[in-house]
Parts: C-alpha cells; sequence; structure tokens
C-alpha cells in the first residue's frame, strides 16, 4: 500500500500545481530505468489466478505471465508451437483425415515452476478441470465436444471428438474466446473444486515468471523462471500494479513508475507530445459495436435498426473519438481473419433517408422536434460501461446524432462486471435489461461466431434469431474444408449487415505507452504478454 500512497500523493502534487494528470506526465520527473523490473498496470484485483477461471483481459495477462498453452498466437494472428512441438495440421499427421482426431506432440522440457515435469497428464487433467461443473469455468466451448482424451506415453495427447468440428485446433488449450492454458495434475487432481482451492491465491505455474506474492488491492509480483524451456527471461521482475483510476495511470507513467500502459485513443493522442514515451500497436481480436435488443419493440422490427444505423456517423464516430486508430467496420470479424469479409457493408450515414424511414414508421417530429407515435415520445436508453473511454465517449457522440434526428435518449452506465455476467446472476445484457448497448467482443483464433449470432449462442446479446443465419453457421461448424467455410462466413456477414442486430462501429487498433528505454515488448492480438521473457531495459 505504500506505493500507491506515493502514487497519489504524486497525484495531488500535480493537481495542487496547476497541472492535469496529463500535464503531470509531460513534466513528470524523469523516469526511474531499474533494469531488473517491468512494471505495468491493470485495473482491477484479480478475483483469481487460476487461468482456467480468469474472467477479464488483465487476470489473462496476468496467467501468460505464469502459464503456457500448447499453442500461442504471433503477432500476425498466426498459431505458432508453445508447450505442443508443432501445429497439428493433416499435412504433419497432427490431424485425421475425417478431423476428429488431433494429436500433440509435447516438448520434453518443460518444468512447472516446483520442479516437477510437465507432462500429458496435465493437459489431460486440465480438460477433466475445464468440464467439470464443478469448477463454473467461463466456458466450456469444443471442450464439451471431446469424447476421449488419452496418453499413449507421457509426452503425446491424442484427442477424439464426437464428431469433427473444424475450430478444434484454433480453440484447444489456446486462443480460443476463452484461453485456457496447462494446469499442474500433481498440484489439483481429487483435491475439490478449483473455486475454492488456495491455488487460486498461490499459483505454479510454468511459464517465464512464478508467482511471488500478490499484495491485494496493490499490486502482484513475479520472479524470472530461471530454468524456463523458452530461455531464461532477460527481466528480473515483473510487476503488475492495480491502478483503476486513469489520471493516476497518467500520472505514473509520466514519472516512470510504469513500463508499459494499455491506452485509450483519447489518451494516446493526450501523450503524443510526452518525449519518453513512444507507442506500440496491435489490432484488437474483435470489435466494438451497438447491440439492439431485439427481444422488444421497436428494435424488433428491421427497418427501426436501419433507420438508427443511417442515423449513426461511424465515420464521425472514429475520427472524432479515437483519431482514425479505431478504423471503422462492417463485420464482427478482425480485417486480420482469412473469413473477413470486405464486402460487407452496412447501411451508410445518411440522415436524409433515417428521417423518412422514421416518418414512414410513423415516427413523427412535434412542434419541439421531437418524434412522437400515438402521442408516445421515441425514447430510449443507451447504455454503456463507464470503465471504457471510447465506450462512453461512443454513448455521449450517439446520443447527440439521434437527438438530431428527434429521438430522446438517456445515457446510463454499468459496471463492466455487471455488464457481461450471465442472465442468472443479473447481467445486463444476456438478461435483455437494456434498450441499446455498446459492447466489445473478443474472437478466438478461428472465426467461430456463433456464440454471439446464432439463436441459442451464449453471448447472444442482442436475442436476435434468424433460421437462416443458424443454417450458415452449421454449415461453417461442420465443414473441414476451410474454402467453404470462408464462403459461409461471408454470407453470415452479409446476412448480419442486412439484418443489423449490431451496428459495428469500430476494428479497433489497441495502443500501449511504453518508456523509451523498455525493449522487446511486441503485443498481438489475444495478449501483450505473450512474449515477456523477452522484455528488457538498458542496465
Amino acid at each position: 500500500m505504500q506505493r500507491r500512497f506515493v502514487m497519489r500523493l504524486a497525484l495531488l502534487f500535480c493537481l495542487a500545481a496547476g497541472l492535469t494528470a496529463t500535464n503531470c506526465a509531460r513534466h513528470g520527473l524523469a523516469p526511474r530505468s531499474d533494469w531488473r523490473e517491468i512494471t505495468f498496470n491493470i485495473s482491477n484485483d484479480p478475483h483469481s489466478l487460476n487461468p482456467i477461471l480468469a474472467q477479464s483481459d488483465d487476470e489473462r495477462q496476468i496467467a501468460h505471465l505464469m502459464f503456457d498453452l500448447l499453442l500461442d498466437v504471433d503477432q500476425r494472428g498466426r498459431l505458432v508451437p508453445a508447450l505442443a512441438l508443432e501445429v497439428p495440421t493433416r499435412a504433419n499427421g497432427g490431424v485425421s483425415p475425417d478431423g476428429r482426431t488431433i494429436i500433440y506432440h509435447l516438448r520434453h522440457d518443460v518444468r512447472w515452476h516446483d520442479g516437477q515435469p510437465l507432462t500429458a497428464s496435465d493437459v489431460i487433467f486440465t480438460w477433466q478441470a475445464i468440464t467439470d461443473p464443478a469448477n463454473d469455468v467461463q466456458s466450456t466451448r469444443g471442450y464439451d465436444l471431446i469424447d476421449l482424451i488419452f496418453a499413449p506415453d507421457s509426452y503425446t495427447v491424442v484427442v477424439r471428438l464426437k464428431h469433427p468440428w473444424p475450430p478444434a485446433v484454433a480453440t484447444f488449450f489456446t486462443y480460443g474466446t476463452n484461453p485456457m492454458p496447462i494446469l499442474p495434475a500433481h498440484l489439483l487432481a481429487e483435491r475439490g473444486s478449483l473455486r475454492t482451492s488456495s491455488f487460486n491465491t498461490r499459483p505454479v505455474g510454468s511459464g517465464p515468471y512464478r508467482f511471488v506474492r500478490w499484495e491485494r488491492g496493490d499490486r502482484l509480483v513475479f520472479a524470472a523462471n530461471d530454468g524456463y524451456f523458452r530461455g531464461k527471461p532477460k527481466t528480473p521482475t515483473v510487476i503488475a500494479e492495480e491502478v483503476p483510476d486513469v489520471n493516476s495511470a497518467l500520472t505514473m507513467l509520466g514519472s516512470g513508475q510504469l513500463d508499459w500502459s494499455l491506452q485509450s485513443p483519447a489518451q494516446r493522442m493526450a501523450l503524443r507530445s510526452v518525449s519518453h514515451l513512444h507507442f506500440a500497436y496491435a489490432p484488437f481480436s474483435g470489435f466494438g459495436a451497438i447491440a439492439f435488443n431485439c427481444r422488444k419493440p421497436p428494435f424488433d422490427d428491421v427497418r427501426m435498426r436501419r433507420a438508427l444505423t443511417m442515423a449513426i456517423d461511424r465515420t464521425r464516430l472514429s475520427r472524432g473519438i479515437t483519431g482514425g486508430q479505431y478504423a471503422v467496420t462492417n463485420s464482427d470479424q478482425p480485417p486480420f481473419s482469412w473469413a473477413y469479409d470486405r464486402s460487407a457493408r452496412l447501411p451508410g450515414f445518411d440522415p436524409s433517408k433515417a428521417d423518412r424511414a422514421l416518418d414512414a414508421l410513423g415516427w413523427r417530429r412535434g412542434r419541439d422536434g421531437l418524434r412522437r407515435r400515438n402521442g408516445m415520445p421515441l425514447s430510449f436508453t443507451f447504455t454503456t460501461f463507464p470503465e471504457g473511454d471510447t465506450a462512453v465517449r461512443t454513448a455521449e457522440y450517439v446520443q447527440q446524432m439521434l437527438r438530431e434526428r428527434g429521438i430522446d435518449v438517456a445515457v446510463k452506465k454499468i459496471t463492466l462486471a455487471q455488464f457481461y455476467l450471465p442472465a442468472s446472476a443479473g447481467g445486463l445484457l444476456l438478461s435483455g435489461r437494456f434498450d441499446l448497448a455498446y459492447i466489445t467482443w473478443r474472437t478466438g483464433v478461428d472465426p467461430d461466431d456463433s456464440d454471439i449470432v446464432s439463436c441459442h449462442g451464449v453471448a447472444n446479446y442482442t436475442g436476435f434469431c434468424d433460421a437462416k443465419l443458424d443454417e450458415l453457421e452449421l454449415k461453417a461448424l461442420s465443414d473441414l474444408d476451410t474454402a467453404r467455410r470462408r464462403d459461409a462466413y461471408i454470407a453470415i456477414q452479409r446476412r448480419l449487415a442486412a439484418e443489423i442486430p449490431y451496428d459495428f462501429l469500430y476494428a479497433p487498433r489497441y495502443s500501449f505507452a511504453v518508456q523509451n528505454g523498455v525493449r522487446g515488448f511486441a503485443p498481438t492480438p489475444y495478449s501483450p504478454t505473450w512474449n515477456a521473457r523477452e522484455w528488457s531495459k538498458a542496465r
């Protein structure tokens, strides 16, 4: 807590001097340069350090310091070997001709932080832990399709599927929508639910850094794993500071207390003149969008969704809020995906057409400029989350744009935790308690988007149900031929653009402020901590 006190004191000093947090960063002291430490920030205290129980990007970043996947993903979004010696394919015999069997050959030189070898039994246990209802993991997507998993020897894992499932290799024990690193069986097997395990606060991994201590509400400290199979990490200590306040994070960047930090586009633009910082970028493996609640009027009518989409200037949102850093998109697939369709097109910004469409639906302007039908005003609530600067500003911009079309919109802010909870736990999106909502969605390496667009998708936030979309999703998830799968995903993207359950806004490009002395920081679309072993600072 002492470090948090010092940081807050520094912020108060700057404010007392009449400087904003950004100016504090600009006029900050010369950054400290202890080559033995790399420090970054997370937003909140993790709920668990068990990687398969992770619920946020922050928790997944922490997990990647301590744990490994069978397959990792490089800066170009490609699968690469990690604990597995190669990526299983049909060409190398790792995937059977019928697509039902996958074989992983494991490295022989990997050890857990307590010195025990990592073997096939750990992979099998991890699958058992993921699918055990008592552990209540965030998603068992795909893992529940495994009919049999066994080890013919200590360093070979054979997975047998109930039926062919094309996303399997790009999902199992790698970056699906919920990454699932390998857990140590010798510490966790037959010891009850993971939810109550002491492992959640004192984890033992196989990754480049081992857990040292967790100062709750303050920071987490990790020490280099000198025996790491990919080589000894270049920096002895990595620290994750818990900094929920954006202004505090900016001050810490200015004083050198943080070596890198994820920044919103607005924060990046404010920090451009800070001479001791540079920016590293990575495309986001997903999108930012407006979700229409298609479960209820008037959003159950595609004509209303089309009118609202034409009333929203997405180019202005991109330029005004993100400085063009978040490009306008018309798809739920990231532009770097092999399934991305450049020709998919949502209705473009056209206020005159939007007005005519609203008039045709019976929502006509009164003398006060507001639209009414049968005496009832056209009004609704746009829900967003306060943790995201871009999310809040998007809601405010859209509020003004729709007001210009005679629509009364209120902005409501709900924490991220409440936003994405399951319906059974009162989650706002899945319980359908909203009108419009700003959402972000992260895809896996595979373009499978059935969770968010199929009728029974576990993350179908809009409640939209379309038999044609479900038919296309079934085709995409049952055909092993990549070209035919791509055709199905192209058709899905065009169907979404026509039916508009989501008004896709942004294909984000994330920006990280990095101290000039830091070397080796190279974020991917999926993780900024994937190559932490390469981080270093000049001595």
